[in-house]
């Protein structure tokens, strides 16, 4: 698979959407129809799930993202209609480094697979409301690894 060009007008986009709620992490994809790559962003409802038992999800939004399942569902489904794919998972992290957690690669592999296998992922530091800075990751001979990511 060759590598994805993610637009820097794109990467801009997605770390609006980050500074548009710059105390809960957002969340969303990067999918391509055709040959066009489309930004979708995804309600992360991370506090739902808390408020509900917080024994179970322990972390809010502020320290986590959840994505709505409703959401991914109509999103799959437009997919399978359209023929498109999933080439990136987006997220931020609020007032953290642009880094790949522990919990960004428990919920990325399952069984140590890739559970969007071929998707990359980018994820966003928000500082003082502020996208400071965006990194890319790749999930390459059974391990993450930082690849470049155009600034915007």
């Amino acid at each position: 698979m060759s590598p994805i060009e993610y637009p820097p007008d794109l990467i801009g986009r997605i770390a609006r959407l980050c500074e548009a709620q710059p105390d809960r992490e957002s969340c969303g994809f990067v999918v391509r129809q055709g040959r066009a790559l489309e930004l979708v962003q995804i309600p992360n409802v991370a506090d739902r799930y808390h408020q509900a038992d917080p024994a179970r999800f322990p972390r809010t939004s502020r320290e986590s993202y959840y994505m709505d399942g409703g959401a991914l569902l109509r999103l799959h489904e437009q997919l399978a209609r359209a023929g498109g794919d999933i080439v990136a998972v987006w997220h931020s992290h609020v007032e953290a480094g642009a880094y790949f957690s522990e919990k960004d690669r428990a919920d990325a592999l399952l069984d140590g697979r890739q559970v969007l296998p071929g998707a990359e992922y980018l994820v966003f530091s928000v500082r003082g409301g502020r996208a400071v800075e965006g990194r890319r990751f790749r999930y390459q001979d059974g391990r993450f690894v930082e690849a470049d990511l155009c600034t915007w």
